[in-house]
C-alpha cells in the first residue's frame, strides 16, 4: 500500500516537471520579436583552409529551417543541394559536391533561419569559408529596377562571371554557363555580393523561369551593363552586438546585412559603387499565332507574337476574298481583326503564313456552341440580332476639348439619318452632320463645339446605319453634359532636355494609366486644360528610335532599354487652379 502510495507521488511529480519544461510564453508577457543569434560555428565564419564537407552553426535558442531551397543560395554554385540537418539549437550544412581549390565560398540563407516558436528571421545571414589559404574579402553591391517603370525587382538573380574561359566568347557566358558567384534581390531589389577576390567582373541579372541560373528561356527577363566591374573592400559598421565569431570584418554578429557592413551616412557616397541593372524581356524575335477565336458573330481575332504584317491568310474550305472580309490591325500591329460577311461554313479552317513559311492551321468555328446546338436540334433562333455600338461619352460626361465618336462593331454600308436630331440646351438641329473617320467605316465623329455647362442630346432613330450582313441599329441616344471652366485644372509644363532628340511625356493617372501624351524633341512648354483634378505622375521615355513607345533592350544585340525618368514629385491638379512645373533632363 505505501508502494503504491510513493508510485503515485512519483507520477504526479513527473508529469509537473514536464509541464514546467514545455517552451512556451507566459501568458500576458510580451511576444517574442527576436531572431536567432549565432553563439559560434564550427569551422568559424570566415574560415581558411577548408577541407571537410561540412560545417555546423550553433545558435542561442532552438531553430528551424523555412524555403531553403528558396531563400538559399551558393556561390560559386554547386550542382546538387547540400543537406540541411538541424539538431537542437544548432544547423549543420553537408555539401554533396566536391569543393573547388583556392576558393572562397558564400553560403547565403535569406530568411531561412527563424525561431521556432514566432519565426523570427536571422535575415540574409552568410556563411563564408575558403579552400585556400586566405579568405577573399572583397564586396559588391547594386540594385536591379524594372526598367519600365522603375520599380525595385525581388527575387531576381544576379550573376558575377569571371573572364577566365578559352572556349567560349565572354558575352555568350550568361546563355552558356553558370555564374561564377551569385545574388539575389530583396525585396528592395537591392543585392550584395561578399568573398570576393580582386578582380573584374561581368555582371548580369536574371528573372530565372528555370532556376538553372542560365539565360536560356525565351520569357526570362535580363539585365547587364555595358562596362566590367570591380568589387570593393567594405568598412564594417560600428555595431553594440558582441562578437562571438570574429573571423571575419563583417561577421555572424552583424549577419552581413549590406545595410549593416556599410555605415548608413557613408552608402551613397562616391566611396562605395552602387551599381544600377535595368530589367527587361526581349521581344519575341520568333513569329507565332498566340490565338485564333471568335470574338463575336461575324467578328475574328488573330493575336500574334509579333507584328502581323509580313503574314498571310489561306481559307481551305472557302473562297475568302476582299468582298467577304474586311482586316484592321491593332496599334502594335501584332493583333488583327477579321470583320466577316455571313459565310455558308459553320468552321472556317485556314493555312497561316508568315513570309513563305506555313505558321499553322486554325479551325475556328463561326457559330458559337450553344447556338450550333439549336441547329442541330432544328430549334429556332427567336432572338432578332442588332447592330451593336458604343461611344466615348463616358458616365453622360464629355471633356470640352473632346469630340463625340461612335463606334459600331461591323463596318457600315448604308445610313439613313433624316430623322436624327442634335439637341443643344433648348435648340435642335435635324440631320446632324457626322463624318466617318475609319477606311472600315465603322467609327463616326459628330462635330459639336462644347460650351461649359451645357447639355447635348444626340438622337439616331432605330434601322439608321445598316451594317454589311444586313443589320440595323436600335435607337442611338446620347445625352452629355459639359462641366464648368471651374472645375477642371490646369497644367502647364516646362521642359528643358540637355540633348536634342525624340522624348514621350507621359501625364500618368490611376494605375499609371496615360492620361496624356506629348512628343518633343527640344525646349518646350506644354500646356494641359481641362485637366480632371486628381493626382498625377510624369513620366518621360528617352525613344531613341523615333517610334513613339518605349522598347526594351537585346542583350545579344548589346543593346539597353530606353531610359525612362518620373518627375521628383505628384502632380496635384485642383479645380479652377493652374500648376506650373519645370523639368531639366
Amino acid at each position: 500500500m505505501l508502494y503504491l502510495h510513493k508510485l503515485s507521488i512519483f507520477i504526479f511529480l513527473a508529469f509537473i516537471l514536464i509541464g514546467c519544461a514545455h517552451p512556451v510564453s507566459p501568458g500576458g508577457g510580451p511576444k517574442d520579436k527576436q531572431a536567432p543569434q549565432v553563439l559560434k560555428s564550427n569551422p568559424e565564419n570566415g574560415s581558411a583552409h577548408f577541407t571537410g564537407n561540412k560545417f555546423t552553426i550553433e545558435f542561442d535558442e532552438f531553430i528551424s529551417l523555412e524555403n531553403i531551397s528558396e531563400e538559399g543560395l551558393i556561390s560559386p554554385p554547386v550542382d546538387e543541394q547540400p543537406d540541411f540537418k538541424i539538431k537542437g539549437k544548432s544547423l549543420q550544412v553537408k555539401f554533396n559536391d566536391p569543393l573547388k581549390p583556392n576558393t572562397t565560398y558564400s553560403v547565403y540563407f535569406g530568411d531561412a533561419i527563424v525561431d521556432i516558436t514566432e519565426k523570427n528571421p536571422l535575415s540574409n545571414y552568410t556563411y563564408i569559408f575558403s579552400t585556400g589559404n586566405f579568405v577573399d574579402s572583397l564586396s559588391l553591391q547594386g540594385e536591379v529596377i524594372d526598367a519600365f517603370n522603375l520599380e525595385p525587382v525581388e527575387d531576381a538573380f544576379v550573376m558575377l562571371y569571371k573572364n577566365n574561359n578559352d572556349t567560349l566568347p565572354f558575352d555568350s557566358l550568361p546563355l552558356t554557363v553558370r555564374p561564377y558567384y551569385l545574388s539575389k534581390t530583396d525585396v528592395n531589389g537591392r543585392f550584395v555580393f561578399h568573398g570576393l577576390a580582386d578582380e573584374k567582373y561581368m555582371l548580369f541579372a536574371l528573372s530565372d523561369l528555370n532556376r538553372n541560373f542560365i539565360f536560356d528561356q525565351p520569357g526570362e527577363a535580363v539585365a547587364f551593363l555595358d562596362t566590367m566591374v570591380v568589387a570593393q573592400y567594405f568598412l564594417a559598421a560600428v555595431t553594440d552586438t558582441v562578437t562571438v565569431d570574429s573571423a571575419l570584418s563583417v561577421t555572424d554578429s552583424s549577419q552581413i546585412v549590406i545595410d549593416d557592413t556599410i555605415p548608413a551616412n557613408d552608402y551613397n557616397s562616391e566611396q562605395y559603387i552602387n551599381y544600377e541593372l535595368y530589367l527587361f524581356a526581349h521581344k519575341d524575335t520568333v513569329q507565332k499565332l498566340l490565338k485564333a477565336e471568335l470574338l463575336r458573330p461575324n467578328t475574328l481575332r488573330f493575336s500574334f507574337s509579333m507584328p502581323a504584317t509580313s503574314i498571310r491568310f489561306k481559307p481551305l474550305n472557302f473562297n475568302l476574298d476582299s468582298s467577304w472580309f474586311q482586316s484592321e490591325y491593332s496599334s502594335e500591329k501584332d493583333t488583327v481583326i477579321w470583320y466577316l460577311k455571313n459565310l455558308p461554313v459553320d468552321t472556317l479552317e485556314l493555312l497561316i503564313f508568315h513570309n513563305l513559311d506555313t505558321l499553322e492551321q486554325a479551325n475556328i468555328r463561326l457559330i458559337p456552341k450553344k447556338k450550333l446546338k439549336g441547329r442541330k436540334k432544328q430549334k429556332v433562333d427567336t432572338v432578332k440580332q442588332y447592330l451593336e455600338w458604343n461611344s466615348n461619352v463616358k458616365k453622360r460626361i464629355l471633356a470640352l476639348d473632346q469630340e463625340t465618336e461612335i463606334t459600331f462593331n461591323q463596318p457600315i454600308i448604308n445610313y439613313y439619318t433624316d430623322s436624327a436630331w442634335l439637341a443643344i440646351n433648348e435648340d435642335t438641329i435635324y440631320n446632324p452632320a457626322f463624318t466617318f473617320i475609319d477606311s472600315l467605316r465603322r467609327k463616326i465623329r459628330i462635330p459639336i463645339e462644347l460650351s461649359e455647362e451645357s447639355i447635348y442630346s444626340i438622337y439616331f432613330p432605330d434601322s439608321a446605319f445598316i451594317d454589311w450582313n444586313g443589320l440595323h441599329n436600335e435607337a442611338i441616344f446620347i445625352e452629355i453634359f459639359t462641366k464648368s471652366l471651374r472645375e477642371y485644372g490646369t497644367f502647364i509644363f516646362h521642359l528643358h532636355p540637355s540633348v536634342k532628340q525624340s522624348y514621350i511625356l507621359q501625364l500618368l493617372g490611376e494605375k499609371e494609366v496615360v492620361a496624356r501624351q506629348h512628343f518633343f524633341e527640344t525646349d518646350t512648354t506644354i500646356v494641359y486644360n481641362y485637366v480632371d483634378p486628381k493626382k498625377y505622375m510624369l513620366k518621360l521615355i528617352f525613344d531613341n528610335n523615333n517610334n513613339g513607345k518605349w522598347d526594351a533592350g537585346n542583350y545579344l544585340m548589346k543593346q539597353q532599354p530606353e531610359k525612362v525618368l518620373y518627375f521628383k514629385k505628384e502632380i496635384n491638379v485642383r479645380a479652377n487652379w493652374e500648376v506650373e512645373e519645370d523639368w531639366a533632363f
